[in-house]
């Protein structure tokens, strides 16, 4: 905290150069500027830095600060970012990124192709290998080429479709003067690390209360941001706080649904206005087939989606706020959703049958079944107490009632995390984002080739045919092409059910109209798949930008 506290002599002195710009900026067309936006907070998500923040929310934060080569504008789009142009080769193997020269790095250095090339090459090869929602698909760069000041050539070692997506546009770039004697970048948390070329500044940040606050940057290349700054002020209930004007904007309940006359507040008052999102944040029943029996046999996970009454947890938990989840994982809102997949709807005859065959029955009459060898079966399910706790007694439930005498394990967050992406568990509860954005996240899931460190990969899954056209949709540049192949790949997925998505909830944002009004849902996601309504572009400019 005090480290950050010292490094605001630079950022006061910044904000005297924003209040000049204030009436230019409105007399060429943009908003008139937003002194203070609040958001909601109150979840510590992480120093902001590229090495140091955690979820998607985290690296949301941290992006405000650093940039990307590219980014997306309201309607979904690539656009440029810190790249001002560029091209994919014919042949897909090159991508040429031609920097924007007014890109300066917030100590007054300028942003050059040596600082990108350094980025990457950290991640891939140095200390910021260990950032592990950066590092995944980087082992596609075979070389980086900086022919001068302003331009990058990447050069793959294969096609890789959602390379202007999940990397260009994900990998924050870091300045090379700051970070090359940087052996530890987790723990380097000063004032210096907190440099980056985006169009704010850290202000504030308390890990306590999950309290930030980001400042514009006076001299960001695209304009001093419409809005001036960003707090995302602690609370425990967005609807509630909205009403208070404690914060300007917020949402329907996570995870929790609200009731109609809590909506009406603000779908029937004028000064509000309303977001509707399609859902792509989801919570998922996750087996660990590498624990072996039952866990997998095909017939055992198809059992135990056939005992979960996925539209009633829908009713029961979001109050009809969402959507019974796809069993081929991408999110129904999405343009690569599969429709007509196998839904296993509520069947407790169904899922006891398909037990019994399995080989699960009670053999001592305690009404409890057991293993082939006799032993007691008691398989564990890793739950977050971070997500409602409604959705994980409820499956409890659900599973016991057919005999599987689930016993339920409650994890912090932190720590329920590290168990899912170490695959020490035997089934979890997962709940995350990013279903709607580029579908190469069903590779890294799930593609038993693949390595990832994430929390929310899957353990023993193995199927040929999916690891097929898992690579084969990864290196296809025609989308039409490509889409038929990631229809297939949630075919196969529905089928062999090595994951149970339980639904996806739907998104409302409710906010202020006098204070800002340029929100919007980015189609797909930004960053690769992050829901959130936080698009920086809204903040810079002000509003929608996009076709």
């Amino acid at each position: 905290m005090n480290t950050v506290r010292r490094a605001l002599a630079l950022v006061l002195a910044g904000l005297a150069a924003v209040l000049v710009v204030t009436t230019s900026l409105a007399a060429n067309g943009r908003p008139a500027p937003v002194p203070v936006l609040r958001v909601p907070g109150g979840t510590d998500w992480g120093y902001p830095q590229p090495f140091a923040y955690s979820r998607g929310p985290g690296l949301r934060n941290v992006l405000f600060v650093f940039d990307t080569l590219l980014w997306k504008d309201s309607t979904g789009s690539v656009i440029p970012w810190l790249a001002q142009k560029w091209r994919r080769s014919p042949d897909g193997f090159e991508y040429v990124f031609r920097l924007n020269p007014r890109a300066k790095w917030q100590d007054g250095e300028a942003v050059t192709s040596a600082d990108v090339a350094f980025t990457f090459n950290y991640l891939i090869s140095g200390p910021g290998s260990r950032a592990t929602g950066l590092v995944n698909s980087l082992n596609v760069i075979k070389a980086i080429a900086t022919p001068d000041a302003q331009t990058v050539v990447f050069r793959l070692n294969q096609r890789f479709a959602p390379f202007p997506i999940t990397i260009a546009g994900r990998v924050p770039i870091i300045p090379q003067h700051i970070w090359k004697d940087v052996k530890d970048p987790v723990r380097f948390t000063g004032p210096q690390s907190l440099v980056g070329s985006g169009p704010y500044r850290l202000d504030r940040y308390d890990s306590a209360t999950g309290a930030y606050r980001f400042v514009a940057n006076p001299s960001f290349y695209l304009g001093v941001p419409v809005v001036r700054a960003i707090e995302f002020v602690p609370e425990s209930n967005d609807m509630l706080a909205l009403q208070q004007g404690i914060i300007d904007a917020g949402a329907n309940p996570f995870e929790a649904g609200a009731p109609a006359s809590a909506l009406d507040a603000f779908t029937k008052n004028p000064r509000f206005g309303v977001l509707r999102g399609e859902g792509e944040w989801n919570r998922s029943l996750y087996f660990n087939m590498t624990k072996g029996f039952p866990f997998d046999k095909t017939a055992f996970r198809q059992a135990v989606a056939y005992a979960i009454n996925r539209p009633d947890l829908v009713k029961r938990v979001l109050l009809g706020q969402g959507t019974p989840g796809s069993m081929g994982i991408i999110a129904p809102g999405s343009r690569w959703f599969a429709k007509g997949l196998p839904t296993y709807s509520f069947s407790p005859a169904k899922a006891k049958s398909m037990l019994t065959d399995v080989g699960l029955v009670d053999r001592d009459g305690d009404g409890w079944r057991d293993l082939p060898s006799g032993q007691p079966f008691k398989p564990q399910l890793i739950t977050s107490t971070f997500q409602n706790p409604a959705t994980a007694e409820i499956v409890t439930g659900q599973l016991r009632d057919v005999g599987l005498n689930v016993q339920l394990v409650s994890l912090d967050r932190a720590s329920a995390d590290a168990a899912t992406a170490a695959g020490n568990y035997q089934m979890a509860l997962l709940g995350f984002g990013g279903l709607g954005g580029d579908p190469d996240f069903v590779r890294l899931q799930l593609a038993s080739n693949v390595r990832s460190r994430s929390f929310t990969r899957v353990f023993g899954y193995n199927n040929p045919r999916f690891d097929e056209l898992a690579s084969a949709q990864l290196v296809t540049v025609r989308a039409s092409t490509r889409a038929k192949f990631v229809d297939e790949m949630q075919r196969i997925l529905a089928q062999d059910v090595p994951v149970i998505q339980l639904y996806t909830i739907d998104r409302l944002w409710f906010f202020r109209k006098s204070v800002f009004s340029g929100w919007y849902y980015t189609p797909g996601g930004i960053f690769g798949g992050n829901p959130e309504t936080y698009n920086k572009q809204a903040f810079v400019m002000g509003g929608k930008v996009g076709a």
